[in-house]
């Protein structure tokens, strides 16, 4: 992976195009702060339970010397441009190693953002609510930070989305598709400054429903014709809250207003085809609707995210632009890393990687029996075509969130386990 970026240093400018990858590295080279992603032997035959680990202290050294020659850790290749002076365009060469930051401590620093989006979102909710003024200058800086963070790290702010609480579904709702915008939008290749945009289509898209009484909003039963024609119309009432506002980007009046449009005109509030459907509301429709499908209501449980995902895949060309589905696919994965994995025979694992080549057969560490209940951790992977105590090949039968079977992802984070996908973070 190759990116570049502008930085000056010692009152120069310098473009700095930096390329990630692996070296070998012999056992007696090795420092604290390396991240090791391979060993010269199989991971099985070695003491370590998880795949990819921090080099803490002179004790992990030690444990390593014990069992390998060498190992490959992480690096990065940098190529630093003078953009200014007597030496522009001269450019010098470095290589740094990579520091991985601590799981748990990048969590922390990513829910701090999501919490922060969630209190903005849920004061402008409650403004809209009692009829008052919003004010959306908080909301933009919110909505920055956010960018900024999945940017940064898109796998630690994503993770947080799929860590749902019923009792709060719509500020959560709001934030999530927020941030899977902003993460999708980079997928897509777009500027910062679109992130931003994106960002703020998404956190406002549902503003509207603060119009919709409550009795409707939060009906557990199926909504009568008449309710579900009250329901429709959060889309006309947040156009009427937004439209005029000089303090808002002007899409995101469009994208409230047009995010239940569908590409074959049989959506509302409108009827609008494709020709009319803007890229920004494309992707608000998409991941509007995957958060929706995976999140517990008071009148329905959440569909697993494989379930939601093949309804995405049903509906392009119909409901959903299909390039836009293509990209939040790959990006989330059929089988994303961090949730939970339920076998066909009711075992229950934590996926943690896919193989390249192999995006359909996860590879996980076993924790339920069949029965649901704590059994020995065990890694195991799909693409070897493992079998069980009986003897029968494991096939997938469920992608779920954590929280499902009463298992607590972050918990296992926290002592140690590792889920590919955290990206690292360069020490200076």
């Amino acid at each position: 992976m190759q990116r570049s970026v502008t930085t000056t240093r010692d009152g120069r400018k310098f473009r700095v195009h930096k390329h990630h990858s692996r070296r070998q590295v012999a056992i007696g080279d090795l420092t604290v702060g390396m991240y090791v992603v391979e060993l010269d032997i199989p991971w099985e035959q070695s003491p370590f339970l998880f795949q990819g680990f921090l080099i803490e202290s002179e004790a992990d050294i030690h444990a390593l010397q014990d069992v390998c020659r060498w190992v490959l850790v992480d690096v990065v290749e940098e190529e630093w441009e003078a953009m200014e002076g007597h030496a522009k365009g001269s450019s010098q060469r470095r290589t740094r190693y990579v520091e991985k930051q601590d799981m748990a401590k990048q969590l922390t620093e990513a829910n701090r953002t999501y919490q922060s989006t969630k209190l903005q979102i849920k004061r402008l909710m409650a403004s809209a609510q009692l009829g008052e003024a919003m004010s959306l200058k908080e909301a933009q800086v919110v909505v920055k930070d956010c960018v900024n963070r999945v940017v940064s790290n898109p796998n630690a702010m994503l993770w947080l989305t799929r860590l749902k609480n019923q009792d709060e579904y719509t500020a959560e709702h709001s934030v999530n598709v927020c941030l899977l915008a902003i993460a999708l939008g980079q997928q897509l290749d777009l500027a910062p400054y679109e992130l931003e945009n994106l960002g703020i289509c998404g956190l406002m898209h549902d503003i509207g429903k603060m119009k919709v009484p409550d009795e409707i909003l939060n009906k557990p039963g199926r909504l009568s014709p008449e309710e579900f024609e009250e329901m429709a119309r959060h889309t006309t009432y947040a156009r009427q809250m937004l439209m005029g506002r000089s303090d808002i980007y002007p899409g995101a009046v469009d994208v409230a207003f047009s995010h239940h449009e569908r590409l074959d005109g049989k959506g509302y509030p409108r009827g609008i085809d494709s020709t009319k459907i803007s890229m920004f509301t494309r992707i608000i429709t998409v991941v509007d609707a995957y958060d929706a499908m995976t999140s517990d209501r008071c009148y329905k449980p959440g569909m697993s995210s494989l379930d939601a995902m093949k309804i995405l895949h049903k509906n392009c060309g119909t409901q959903f632009d299909e390039q836009v589905v293509r990209k939040f696919v790959a990006m989330v994965g059929l089988y994303p890393p961090g949730h939970l994995l339920e076998m066909s025979n009711g075992e229950v694992g934590i996926i943690m990687s896919c193989d390249p080549g192999f995006q359909l057969k996860p590879k996980a560490i076993m924790i339920l029996g069949p029965d649901k209940q704590p059994q020995p951790e065990r890694i195991i992977n799909l693409a070897h075509n493992p079998v069980d105590d009986r003897g029968e090949t494991y096939r997938p039968a469920g992608v779920f969130r954590s929280g499902c079977f009463g298992v607590n992802v972050a918990d296992y984070i926290q002592r140690g386990l590792r889920i590919k996908g955290f990206e690292y973070s360069l020490a200076d």
